[in-house]
């Protein structure tokens, strides 16, 4: 029993340091659109450190479970350029290629079902996400999922993706669901310490 405690612990030390690694990825990139939200992120706070601390992370989270970081990690990195597939990436590639070359390198090394578990469960992750920040996002000038294709477009895809990762995955899915959860309480937590610091700092009643 002990063993299977051992794993699962494993597992969720694993996604959450995944998941903390591509949060400050995400915010390092959205820097700008968050600030315009009135959202302090630690990738503002951080600064040019924020992708090497980033890199720490993922390499300890390689380190527990190497099939695990590297599904999540590479089905982020694919969910992410879903909106814009068609959009030409830094690298001169349509996002689509770079998109099939994630897939393709994650199921090479962690095999197709568990590299198809990491595409579905990051979509969901990233659909939830859209749908929740729908508002603020059009606000700031940033386009989603939600308000490319609608609101409840969005949430039938996420419910489709969910059923996929429960399927392929049950364990691991619960498992990232748990992390997902502490990882959005700490970043709101984080984000209203530091945004209620800086206008103490400047003298600001809040």
């Amino acid at each position: 029993m002990s063993g299977v405690w051992h794993e699962w612990a494993v597992w969720l030390g694993c996604a959450l340091l995944m998941g903390a690694a591509i949060k400050l990825m995400d915010d390092a990139l959205d820097v700008n659109f968050d600030l315009e939200r009135g959202r302090q992120t630690l990738a503002h706070q951080l600064g040019r450190a924020t992708l090497p601390y980033a890199l720490v992370l993922a390499v300890i989270a390689v380190d527990l479970d190497p099939a695990l970081a590297l599904s999540v990690f590479f089905g982020s990195y694919a969910v992410g350029m879903f909106t814009t597939w068609r959009d030409p990436l830094p690298s001169r590639l349509p996002s689509y290629v770079e998109i099939a070359l994630a897939l393709a390198l994650s199921a090479s090394l962690v095999g197709w079902r568990l590299a198809l578990w990491g595409v579905a469960i990051m979509a969901v992750v990233d659909w939830l996400d859209d749908v929740m920040d729908l508002t603020g996002d059009s606000k700031s000038g940033q386009t989603n999922l939600a308000a490319r294709i609608g609101f409840a477009e969005t949430l039938l895809l996420t419910l489709v993706a969910l059923c996929v990762a429960v399927l392929t995955n049950a364990a691991l899915t619960a498992v990232v669901l748990v992390a997902v959860t502490a990882l959005t309480v700490a970043a709101e937590l984080t984000t209203k310490h530091l945004w209620k610091a800086s206008d103490d700092d400047r003298g600001i009643d809040v």
